[in-house]
């Protein structure tokens, strides 16, 4: 009986990704984790010279976490929200610097007090939204836009493959209708092609 092992010249934290969206890939639910030119954009998201609480959503393999932890400062705080529960250990194990909070996004508002820090001024989220029922959506967002500052921003990944999917078209109608202002950018470089939605201004709509 042969044995598969995953190629030694995949960097660890690509390794445990894989290897944690196999086991549970409801949770996972992206192919690969996001690369470092995406995550150099979400990281350009945080406006330098204050003191403020960046929150991200679904972590995963960290590359994103990394980019967004270089470019704090020593007064900001950057959580980590994840679920999957050998993620979170691994986070814990290789980024002693990072607070993380295992649980679910939905929880976020009491997740976030419970750890001191109420409001958010940035969230970006890697959170695999093609495998989550409109009706999580709708719980994810209300939670999302209801711990955002006054001026604070909201970042989702979503691949481009998935675009075309009802659900996921669904979400970007959810998006419009949670936030006043709405862009977004492709990045090609990433591995599949990814565009970061960014979302500003929210709304509070009684969504369906």
């Amino acid at each position: 009986m042969s044995t598969h092992r995953m190629p030694a010249t995949l960097g660890r934290d690509t390794r445990r990704f894989l290897a944690a969206a196999c086991r549970t890939p409801r949770e996972i639910g992206a192919i690969a984790p996001s690369g470092r030119h995406l995550a150099a954009c979400a990281a350009a998201l945080i406006r330098r010279g204050h003191g403020q609480t960046v929150v991200e959503l679904g972590p995963g393999g960290g590359v994103i976490t990394d980019a967004l932890h270089q470019r704090l400062t020593g007064a900001d705080t950057l959580l980590a929200i994840e679920r999957n529960e050998t993620m979170a250990a691994h986070l814990m194990a290789t980024r002693p610097w990072l607070d993380v909070v295992e649980g679910d996004a939905a929880d976020l508002p009491a997740l976030l007090a419970a750890n001191g820090h109420p409001r958010a001024d940035l969230i970006v989220s890697a959170l695999p939204w093609s495998v989550i029922p409109a009706a999580d959506q709708h719980a994810l967002l209300t939670a999302i836009t209801s711990v955002l500052n006054p001026g604070g921003v909201f970042a989702t990944v979503l691949t481009l493959p998935v675009l075309p999917l009802p659900i996921i078209r669904q979400l970007r109608r959810s998006l419009s209708g949670s936030f006043t202002t709405v862009t977004h950018q492709t990045v090609w470089r990433n591995v599949p092609p990814a565009r970061l939605y960014v979302c500003t201004d929210p709304t509070f709509p009684d969504m369906p």
